[in-house]
């Protein structure tokens, strides 16, 4: 069961972030101005913020929620991928994160559970699963879209994800896990969740217009996308730089990385753009890897809270960055840079005891 909760969010988070650079495409295929489609990104984690916290209070084999979450993941997947119009995809796009929520805040409820001895590590590496599957996700998506168009992109990355499901559906373990005590006590780290994925999407949608206009292919700006890439090695290495500067002083260089590629991406050249972009995505997925593993330690509660403030943020980026395609970029990059600047402040407030 342990690798199968570790290689379950690789997949779950390339079916989830395939649409990304499909974005202007499936505006074009169901004729709908530009902007619209990123519902598609912002409605999926609304189901994930609301449905979060409930999780924890399901008394059901362990196997049955993570498999069967994973399983309607593929199955709605499979629906946006045959969807005839731009309401029906934004329905299965919501489905699909409805069943998610059924992953990401037990995972990491459960990592220090399932390795006691190396819960950091294993956050760590949970989250560079997590960049590896998001990372190829948009990757493939842009390729595959080029290669057979948006309905096989969408259709064959959503397929991978239903082989952890049969393996996980195979467990019979009963969740362990002391019952969940909510509390928002712990806001400054919800804060952080928020701020991680709201500066992640807000970059990231506004990204593929960008390069669009600069004259890149749909996979030209796939293949940007592996930048995501770049957060495997802070992740994995979040144990280590917790051993050698703390916590606290990890979170911080991490939010300060992520402000320093906000700066690279300044200029309207695509060599500056990427570069930002991979510089920030090293700081942003590090800063996850440090969240993800004090929420852990808190227990479900607080780390199911924190999931559903880190996918809010993904929400509100989803909900907020259509303006900004009509605004000058340093508009839309200042306001990513004074969230990471607020986060940095309260770093060491996450590591209070709720």
């Amino acid at each position: 069961m342990r690798w199968a909760v570790l290689l379950s969010g690789t997949l779950l988070y390339a079916a989830l972030y395939s649409t990304v650079p499909l974005l202007p495409g499936l505006e074009r295929l169901f004729g709908s101005p530009p902007g619209s489609a990123g519902l598609g990104i912002s409605l999926p984690f609304l189901a994930l913020v609301l449905l979060s916290p409930i999780v924890p209070r399901l008394r059901l084999p362990v196997g049955q929620v993570l498999g069967g979450g994973l399983l309607l993941v593929g199955l709605f997947g499979i629906a946006a991928a045959l969807a005839p119009g731009l309401g029906v995809w934004l329905t299965a796009r919501a489905l699909q994160g409805a069943a998610a929520a059924a992953v990401p805040g037990l995972s990491l409820a459960l990592i220090p559970q399932l390795f006691p001895r190396r819960s950091q590590e294993m956050a760590g590496l949970w989250v560079a699963g997590n960049v590896l599957g998001g990372g190829l996700g948009r990757a493939l998506g842009g390729l595959l879209g080029d290669a057979l168009g948006e309905r096989l992109a969408l259709l064959w990355l959503s397929l991978p994800v239903v082989i952890p499901a049969f393996w996980l559906l195979r467990e019979r373990q009963t969740l362990t896990l002391p019952a969940p005590t909510y509390t928002l006590k712990a806001w400054p780290l919800y804060f952080v969740g928020f701020s991680l994925l709201f500066i992640n999407f807000f970059s990231a949608n506004l990204l593929p217009y960008r390069l669009e206009a600069l004259g890149l292919s749909k996979s030209q700006i796939g293949g940007v996308m592996l930048a995501y890439l770049a957060g495997i090695p802070g992740s994995t290495l979040t144990g280590r730089l917790t051993k050698r500067w703390g916590e606290v002083r990890a979170l911080r260089l991490a939010f300060a990385v992520v402000a320093v590629g906000l700066l690279f991406q300044l200029p309207d050249r695509p060599g500056s753009i990427v570069l930002g972009f991979v510089v920030m995505m090293a700081g942003l997925f590090t800063a996850q890897g440090l969240g993800g593993a004090i929420s852990g330690r808190q227990g479900s509660g607080v780390s199911s809270t924190y999931v559903a403030a880190f996918y809010l943020g993904g929400t509100a980026a989803g909900l907020a960055y259509p303006p900004f395609l009509h605004l000058s970029t340093g508009v839309g990059l200042g306001l990513a840079a004074c969230v990471a600047g607020v986060s940095w402040w309260l770093a060491p407030r996450t590591l209070e005891k709720p």
